[in-house]
This record gives C-alpha cells, sequence and structure tokens, in this order.
C-alpha cells in the first residue's frame, strides 16, 4: 500500500505514515475521538438532567418508592463517569494535538534509520540434524 499523501512504498493500512505522518486508510483517530468526545458530553448532560429530573419529581414525596431514589443515584453516578471520561478525552486529544506538532517538525528535517542489526556477537543455534546425529553419535560410542 502507498501512501495517498506522500506516495511511500509499502505502508500498512489503518495506521501513520512512516514517512509523513498521514494516516492511511478511512477513519483517523482524531475523528473518532471527536464522535466519542461528544458521545461522552451529551451523555454526562442527560444523566445529570435525568438524575435532577427524578429528584425534583420525588424528593420528600410520600408515595415514591425506593427504586425512584436508586435510579436517579445511578444516573447521577454514570453522569459523573461521562463527565471523568470527557475531561479525559480532551485530555488525550490535546496531547495527540501536540504529538502530532512535533512530529511533523521531525518529519521536515533529515531523519537517518538505524543501521542492520549486528548479531555476529550471538552463538548461532545448531540445527536439529546436527543436534540430532551429535546425541545418536554419543549413544553408540556409549553403548
Amino acid at each position: 500500500m502507498y501512501c495517498s499523501n506522500c506516495g511511500t512504498p509499502e505502508q500498512i493500512a489503518k495506521t501513520y505514515c512512516r514517512k509523513c505522518g498521514k494516516w492511511i486508510g478511512t477513519g483517523a483517530p482524531e475523528e473518532r475521538m471527536t464522535v466519542m468526545i461528544v458521545f461522552n458530553l451529551l451523555s454526562a448532560i442527560f444523566g445529570a438532567a435525568a438524575a435532577i429530573a427524578l429528584y425534583l419529581t420525588y424528593f420528600g414525596d410520600k408515595t415514591a418508592k425506593w427504586s425512584v431514589y436508586v435510579a436517579a443515584t445511578f444516573c447521577l453516578i454514570i453522569s459523573v463517569y461521562q463527565t471523568l471520561s470527557f475531561l479525559f478525552a480532551l485530555n488525550l486529544r490535546s496531547r495527540l494535538k501536540q504529538g502530532q506538532s512535533s512530529s511533523t517538525e521531525l518529519g521536515s528535517k533529515d531523519v537517518r534509520e538505524l543501521p542492520e542489526a549486528n548479531a555476529s556477537m550471538f552463538v548461532q543455534p545448531k540445527s536439529v540434524t546436527e543436534n540430532t546425529t551429535e546425541l545418536l553419535e554419543r549413544k553408540s560410542q556409549n553403548g
């Protein structure tokens, strides 16, 4: 696969280009994060509104069942959770933008690749055939 932005070959779909840093494929993480932020905010608002409506409607009413108060409490808990998730997502998005801005600065400079790995200092393992031959020779000498 080729990068649609810079044309670099051998790219993997649903990742960032290794050369220019642009998203390859559909549905970039930034787009999904924006959708997540909007739904977290809406869920927090709706949960708080439901909790407030239940409390205002039934608070102090002698005929209200305990389950109404439990439901209102759960709505309030969900609202707090979604608010925290919203704040974390905003923080994550700002950190993602900071990372992208610094990576584009790096992309404009000449970046050298790491040298090829040198494995000559490691002992090369024996093949299964060599190992089996040695075992059979020792057995025949002892046997």
